[in-house]
């Protein structure tokens, strides 16, 4: 078999001989359909592979997208079968849960995701010069930025939500943001240890899933009343 578990996307290359397979077992597979050979496995995603999608232009340069809203950017090189060990480039937490779509621009300049946390994003190339939307150089000798904190968040009722099944959830969150994170289910707190930057990372992220689910348990719990009064 080709993947250890169900195979959820597959991508044709324009060039008619290679096909991409993106699967719930976290890889992408490169195959060339002529020799029916195995080009390339691809490791970079934490969950499972939801949508990939092949640049108009560059022959060997593709996107993927997750279950947990990562979006990576990939290079096979002109033979498909480099030696790839990361992704050209990642967008930790690009949506807040899972890119269930992504289309090109025909010019290739763009990139739109579409997310199940109801939103679609536009990514481009930021213009000749421009920094926005990139990480400020620290200056030399500043400790400042990579102190360790520790720091906590009130989950309430949704501690199950930030674990995720069998803590699928809250490790995938810790490997995209570089953090360490522990529940304590007793206080119902999120403790969370890292730079200042990661935690707010972390809390924006946290706090957009949680806003999101009482948002969808508050319309469940109006349609109920609705149902009830007619």
């Amino acid at each position: 078999y080709g993947h250890k578990n169900t195979v959820t996307k597959v991508a044709w290359n324009d060039n008619g001989n290679w096909l991409l397979t993106g699967s719930r077992d976290q890889l992408i597979k490169l195959y060339d359909i002529r020799n029916m050979k195995e080009l390339a496995s691809l490791k970079g995603h934490h969950k499972e592979v939801t949508s990939i999608a092949w640049h108009p232009i560059h022959e060997s340069v593709f996107a993927s997208g997750g279950m947990d809203g990562t979006l990576l950017y990939w290079n096979v090189g002109p033979k498909g079968n480099d030696d790839i060990e990361e992704p050209t480039a990642r967008v930790p937490f690009a949506h807040d849960m899972a890119i269930w779509d992504m289309k090109w621009h025909p010019a290739g300049h763009a990139l739109a995701t579409g997310s199940n946390d109801r939103q679609t994003k536009f990514w481009c190339r930021n213009r000749l010069g421009s920094t926005a939307g990139l990480d400020e150089e620290d200056d030399d000798g500043d400790e400042e930025s990579n102190e360790i904190h520790v720091d906590e968040m009130e989950l309430g009722n949704h501690v199950g939500i930030v674990i995720g099944r069998r803590g699928a959830t809250i490790i995938s969150m810790q490997r995209a943001t570089g953090t360490k994170m522990h529940v304590d289910q007793v206080r119902r707190v999120l403790e969370i240890e890292g730079t200042q930057k990661q935690i707010d990372v972390v809390k924006k992220r946290v706090g957009a899933l949680l806003e999101r689910v009482s948002s969808d348990s508050e319309q469940r719990q109006r349609d109920a009343a609705a149902g009830i009064a007619s």
